[in-house]
């Protein structure tokens, strides 16, 4: 009788042990790839960093605020759609951008079927190497690639070059940067921190003021029906941080009067009013600042 029992307790043992390999090796591979891991994919060099929590966002309906409603889609889109079965309001878990000089290399977390996209890129003109795709976008200097990073994980390039997405490497690659745990977040490097051709006035006023910043880091949290967009900025010296302080609120300061001067007052549904909402301080040699987010600009931003 003992030994049956023992038998038991050892099958029950194994298969226990079988149950718990088998999630973890699951977990491992099908998990949702995290912004850390993400990260590790992009070649080391500064330049602008995006992330987006897709997945939080849509649970949180922030993103079909900014998406609008389906079906508003361009036709251009719901016919990918309908090739591929990939819709980012449903598939799509988050998105890592770098913005290159020459070309704009994504990591896309998400359920993807690389059989229809491989036909797809074929069906559209363009061609496959291995497991490498590439076709022309809506331009000739538009062409995208794509290739499958991991399980669940898909490297794109957008650019000039048709094969920009192998530059998207293993993910043993370690990023400097540490990513945040907010939803949404943009790293700015300090050489890109100064006013710009094709910035909007309020932002090309925001790089300008925050020019000398070893870095600017972005980050916007779900706040009520809105968002809220929290600076970060590390600078040299606290003598540096609070001189950039102060500009961000002389900035600030003379946004509002421009405004008043026009009998004007901060309209919440677009850039102005976010931007004239701006509350800034240094704390040592980091400069700190918030400006809220309604849900009016985003339902404008959505239109």
């Amino acid at each position: 009788m003992s030994f049956l029992v023992s038998k038991r307790l050892l099958l029950g043992a194994s298969v226990l042990a079988a149950v718990v390999l088998a999630a973890g090796l699951w977990w491992f591979v099908w998990r949702p790839a995290g912004a850390a891991r993400m990260l590790a994919y992009f070649p080391a060099e500064e330049a602008p960093l995006l992330y987006v929590d897709v997945g939080l966002l849509r649970k949180t309906g922030v993103l079909e605020r900014l998406a609008g409603q389906a079906g508003v889609e361009e036709p251009e889109y719901r016919r990918f759609v309908e090739a591929t079965g990939f819709d980012f309001r449903h598939d799509l878990d988050a998105v890592a951008l770098l913005f290159r000089s020459t070309d704009r290399l994504l990591v896309v977390s998400g359920r993807f079927d690389l059989d229809k996209l491989s036909a797809y890129a074929k069906a559209s003109g363009g061609r496959c190497a291995g497991a490498l795709c590439s076709m022309q976008g809506s331009s000739v200097d538009r062409q995208v690639s794509w290739q499958p990073l991991a399980a669940g994980v898909l490297g794109v390039g957008v650019g000039r070059d048709p094969m920009a997405a192998a530059f998207l490497g293993g993910s043993d690659r370690k990023s400097g940067l540490k990513p945040p745990s907010a939803a949404l977040w943009l790293n700015l490097p300090g050489r890109e921190l100064r006013p710009g051709a094709g910035w909007p006035p309020g932002v090309s006023a925001l790089l300008s003021a925050l020019e000398g910043a070893d870095r600017a880091l972005l980050q916007a949290t779900v706040q009520g029906s809105g968002l809220a967009i929290q600076l970060e900025a590390p600078c040299a010296s606290q003598g540096k941080a609070a001189e950039i302080a102060a500009r961000l609120v002389e900035s600030t300061g003379t946004l509002k009067k421009l405004l008043a001067r026009e009998n004007k007052q901060p309209d919440p549904r677009n850039l102005s009013g976010v931007l004239a909402g701006g509350v800034f301080r240094s704390e040592g040699s980091v400069v700190r600042g918030s400006w809220p987010v309604s849900q009016e600009f985003l339902d404008a931003l959505a239109k």
